[in-house]
């Protein structure tokens, strides 16, 4: 009998790490995170982005800024044309709202308003390829710093048929990001390079990070959801990045795929000013402290010192 429960331990154990290892990709701030850049440079950047996501078939979805499409009331048309590629792409668009404000700095209806203006393009763009326009991502991955914002914004949501759209891998990348693209306007290759290796070892490391976090939490691995923005960085170093999670044995799917892990029902009641993710969210909920969030890889100080940026 003893021989017996045993072996049936090790199966367990070995179905546990077996179990296949998912991620849906998640890009903030179209049509482009960085400003200071002209439209040639712009329309490359998108369709390098692109490019890496559909030579490797990878179901990504870009939350929109629809701010950054105006000039004055004028929409800027190569960066209408920016996003249509995303959909012929067969890529999914969200709201980012209309100018990633900060929620905890407006009462819930001003906030609802920018929601609503940040739909107006992308939401018909959507309706016209067929596809639904379903997700809505949180500037700052701020949701409330009050319960009654909080409980505001998720009633005004499910109301207007929108889906928060959570984070579980959440990261520094945008840090990379400002390094990489003063390199790029200093036309300093060696240190683009510099970068662009240290962003992708350094999100290997977050990936692994989480995936601790996700078995002292829940057993097992879940469905990740990664937040990265469209910025000159991830058009140069997104294939790399995706080449990486795949030699760790990630395979990428849709939002709406990884929604349907068990684990993004997990309670949170977490309220505060900080922007955290979901699986920092869970853990206080759960009231995790101290030594369970050691151990996180941070940003190396080399680009910290370069981008004049602090974590």
């Amino acid at each position: 009998m003893k021989n017996k429960l045993l072996a049936l331990l090790l199966l367990a154990s070995l179905g546990a790490v077996a179990q296949p290892k998912t991620m849906a990709i998640t890009i903030d701030d179209l049509p482009a995170q960085m400003g200071g850049h002209d439209s040639v440079t712009l329309i490359e950047l998108n369709a390098r982005l692109l490019a890496h996501l559909t030579e490797r078939k990878v179901p990504a979805i870009g939350f929109v800024n629809e701010q950054k499409l105006y000039r004055g009331s004028k929409i800027i048309d190569y960066r209408y044309d920016m996003l249509t590629a995303w959909i012929s792409s067969g890529l999914e668009l969200g709201n980012h709202t209309y100018s990633h404000i900060d929620y905890n700095q407006l009462t819930p209806e001003q906030f609802f308003e920018i929601i609503e203006k940040g739909e107006s393009i992308t939401k018909k763009l959507m309706a016209d390829a067929g596809k639904p326009y379903r997700y809505f991502r949180h500037p700052y991955l701020h949701r409330g710093n009050t319960e009654e914002k909080v409980k505001a914004l998720e009633e005004y949501l499910q109301a207007h048929g929108y889906i928060e759209a959570p984070v579980t891998i959440d990261n520094s990348e945008w840090i990379f990001a400002s390094a990489f693209d003063k390199a790029f306007k200093a036309s300093d290759n060696a240190m683009m390079d510099k970068i662009g290796t240290a962003y992708i070892s350094y999100m290997a490391e977050k990936v692994k990070y989480y995936e601790q976090q996700c078995l002292k939490l829940f057993g097992r691995p879940i469905a990740h959801t990664l937040l990265i923005h469209e910025n000159l960085l991830n058009s140069y170093y997104l294939g790399a990045l995706l080449d990486a999670y795949q030699g760790i044995g990630y395979s990428f799917v849709s939002l709406a795929e990884a929604l349907k892990d068990d684990a993004y029902t997990t309670p949170d009641h977490f309220v505060g000013n900080a922007g955290i993710s979901w699986m920092d969210r869970w853990a206080v909920t759960q009231g995790k402290k101290g030594d369970f969030f050691k151990g996180e890889p941070r940003c190396p100080q080399f680009v910290l010192d370069y981008s004049g940026l602090s974590e």
